[in-house]
């Protein structure tokens, strides 16, 4: 079994008989037929998923308004191009005008890497729109580990109500993430948020942000 490949996106050894086969992306990504056929390849579907994902954050009180984004679908050289890694899987920019220390109006564009998986592009866009939550809020100094542990945990409250194998192995993936920012970020949050709730958690993290 040594030889047999298994997908970035759900853990599985691609063969014929479990996956159907799969395929490799021109960037080396191997993807199996079962997680490919929710690919994300047109931009008509990927912003109405980002629309999807953002009305189901307000729902839990994490809201951006107005919320009129760019979209992009891109490949991995331009977004390790703006993100500056190249492990990424998403990325936002965020323009915005404040008059003493309010934001007043702000340009957002979101990017996506094209061909990922629904339940891989949901935790992307979800990810996303946390740091947009932050920069729409003028919250500029919060602590690495607890910004990206926030967006994290923004992520793991969509993905938690998604059925399916490939949503699991994406909790699964946070959940065992030992990273000292990424990771234990987020098991310092799903803590904090699991015991006192998510309004205590955005609550939190405006108030003290370290």
């Amino acid at each position: 079994m040594k030889n047999v490949p298994s997908c970035t996106y759900c853990g599985r050894l691609i063969s014929r008989e479990l996956t159907k086969g799969g395929t490799t992306y021109s960037d080396g990504r191997r993807i199996c037929m079962l997680c490919h056929k929710s690919a994300i390849e047109t931009p008509v579907k990927g912003k109405q998923l980002l629309q999807m994902v953002h009305d189901k954050l307000e729902l839990l009180g994490i809201k951006i308004s107005p919320f009129k984004p760019e979209f992009f679908l891109i490949d991995r050289s331009r977004l390790k191009s703006l993100a500056g890694q190249a492990e990424t899987q998403g990325f936002a920019r965020f323009q915005r005008e404040t008059i003493n220390g309010q934001v007043k109006s702000f340009k957002l564009q979101i990017y996506i890497l094209k061909g990922l998986p629904e339940s891989s592009f949901i935790t992307a866009c979800a990810h996303e729109l946390m740091h947009v939550w932050f920069f729409s809020r003028n919250i500029t100094d919060i602590s690495p580990r607890l910004a990206e542990g926030s967006c994290n945990y923004a992520a793991y409250l969509l993905l938690k109500n998604m059925p399916g194998p490939e949503t699991a192995y994406r909790i699964k993936e946070l959940m065992e993430d030992r990273s000292p920012i990424y990771g234990k970020g987020f098991q310092k949050v799903f803590k904090m948020a699991e015991d006192r709730g998510v309004e205590y958690w955005l609550n939190y993290v405006q108030r003290f942000r370290k």
